[in-house]
């Protein structure tokens, strides 16, 4: 449940809308209608559920391209920074790295300054036992130039999603998180890292006969280039929105912060776990049989369709990170204690007898502390709008079960991905996805599905009726599960596809994804895929 709602200040960040019959205005910017198309595995909403189901008399129905009065002005407002994006055109990206593009040119992000400090913290928060994440001399011998940043370090979210104007609603109801990031090229400490948005589709999913939640979908793309000019990664960023509007106005949110605005399933009614000794069996057994390649080469030939890599597992995770703007991972959350329990078991840890999770007596020792964040004074200025929600509002340290932020699940793919790929592996393309629609289904929110939002455990053979039926929580698990489901060549580079999903310890499914690796070849003259231009 990661999304800093209000972060349209981030700057008329935004996109490309395409035109159609639903004008808000002659010349503005509008809404896509939703297109037919195959569904396969893509959600819609269960026979008998009525999507208006949840009107309530205070609040005005809307209608897919019509607008309440208190929502014109904002969103004429969203349209026209989406419609600078696309006045824009491609960004000169020369001039952007040399200080001497405008820093009001539409679609700035932040820029980030890679320091070795947070470079080692996230390497070694999520990925402390491959020697890749830490060892300089293993990287080199893999092709890098140093130890490289995890390939997600810049990939912000919420830097980048300028969401549907704040001003224009009084509650907001988060579904469907869906992204994607491919990376290009290695980044490494003191680089300098420059984001740029590209474009913004906005589709209205609303009823077309009406609801008092107005559905949209928006869809943002974005890149991070080097202090070269070098692209560095490009970035899809999906989420599915559902507002609403009070009919008394009188009756809005004087302050609409976060506990006022905020709508959401009850995920932490799901049942607790309590941690057995056969669970705890279970945890160490999987550690124990967890296998890093490291330095061997995995070769695209050996690799065949069906396969399934050793499973990863984190937790019992004691806190989600932080939401950080423009940092991609995010500061804080808790390290995963498999290390140190395979080496000296349970000895000097207390067990709680109401959960059954084995802590250290110190619990700060499990929260490594972050670096000072980053100043971001020098980069464009997209200050939060007024009432814009803090996702780290959201994703809080507390003594209760709480959320965690979607690329928590994200980045303990990534361990996983990496122990399989081994360090000549290069993960080109990941996706992710949280909040997949039938799980608010499940909970008692009826949302409107994006219909092409791609899905990814029900490819996998066997797997057709599985999906996401839960969000991920303190306390829990993240067992992560991968197959290979593809393999091919493609523009001579040798590429397989892994789909992974993480499952709680009951087996409920809280994270999904799927990733493109880059692999060796024995045909070819180097062995490894590991992008090489500086």
């Amino acid at each position: 449940m990661h999304y800093r709602t209000l972060r349209a200040a981030l700057l008329g960040c935004a996109l490309t809308a395409i035109l159609s019959p639903l004008a808000l205005a002659q010349d503005a910017t509008v809404l896509i209608q939703p297109t037919a198309v195959a569904q396969g595995s893509r959600p819609l909403p269960p026979p008998g559920l009525d999507m208006r189901q949840m009107e309530r008399s205070d609040y005005v129905t809307l209608y897919p391209g019509v607008y309440a009065e208190h929502e014109k002005g904002p969103v004429a407002g969203y349209f026209a920074q989406n419609q600078a994006i696309r006045d824009r055109g491609p960004i000169d990206v020369q001039a952007l790295v040399s200080g001497k593009l405008p820093k009001d040119t539409p679609g700035l992000g932040p820029i980030i300054h890679v320091t070795a400090d947070w470079l080692a913290y996230q390497n070694g928060k999520y990925d402390p036992l491959n020697p890749i994440r830490h060892d300089p001399a293993r990287a080199e011998a893999a092709g890098y130039r140093d130890v490289p940043a995890y390939p997600t370090f810049g990939n912000h979210d919420d830097s980048v999603m300028a969401p549907w104007p704040p001003e224009a609603r009084d509650k907001l109801l988060v579904s469907d998180l869906n992204h994607s990031i491919t990376n290009y090229l290695p980044v490494y400490a003191g680089d300098t890292l420059y984001t740029v948005v590209n474009s913004r589709d906005v589709t209205d999913l609303t009823p077309e006969q009406g609801s008092t939640r107005r559905a949209v979908s928006i869809v943002t793309h974005a890149s991070l280039y080097n202090q070269h000019g070098e692209k560095v990664s490009d970035e899809v960023f999906r989420v599915t929105e559902e507002e609403s509007v009070l009919k008394d106005r009188a009756k809005a949110p004087r302050d609409p912060d976060f506990g006022q605005i905020w709508e959401a399933p009850d995920w932490t009614k799901r049942k607790a776990h309590v941690y057995t000794d056969a669970d705890w069996d279970f945890i160490v057994g999987t550690w124990k049989a967890e296998v890093i390649r490291g330095a061997t080469p995995r070769y695209w030939e050996d690799v065949r369709i069906g396969d399934s890599p050793a499973p990863t597992l984190d937790g019992p995770i004691e806190e989600s990170p932080t939401p950080t703007w423009g940092m991609g991972m995010g500061s804080g959350g808790s390290r995963t204690l498999e290390d140190r329990i395979l080496k000296t078991g349970f000895e000097g840890m207390v067990r709680n007898p109401v959960d059954g999770i084995w802590r250290l007596e110190d619990p700060n020792l499990q929260r490594p502390a972050f670096p000072p964040v980053p100043s971001f004074a020098d980069a464009p200025p997209p200050v939060p709008r007024p009432g814009a929600v803090d996702t780290s509002q959201i994703h809080t340290s507390s003594t209760k079960r709480a959320a965690l932020v979607n690329f928590t699940g994200r980045d303990y793919a990534v361990r996983h991905l990496t122990n399989w790929m081994g360090d000549a592996g290069w993960i080109r393309t990941l996706n992710w996805s949280i909040m997949d629609p039938r799980a608010h289904w499940a909970n008692g929110m009826p949302v409107v599905p994006d219909t092409l939002n791609p899905r990814y455990v029900s490819r996998v053979p066997g797997m057709a009726d599985r999906h996401v039926t839960t969000h991920g929580l303190t306390e829990d698990i993240a067992l992560v599960k991968s197959r290979v489901t593809g393999k091919r060549i493609v523009n001579g580079r040798h590429e397989v596809e892994l789909t992974w999903w993480i499952e709680t310890i009951d087996g409920d499914i809280w994270e999904e994804g799927s990733a493109l690796i880059d692999l060796p070849s024995r045909t070819a003259a180097i062995d490894t895929a590991v992008p090489t231009v500086r």
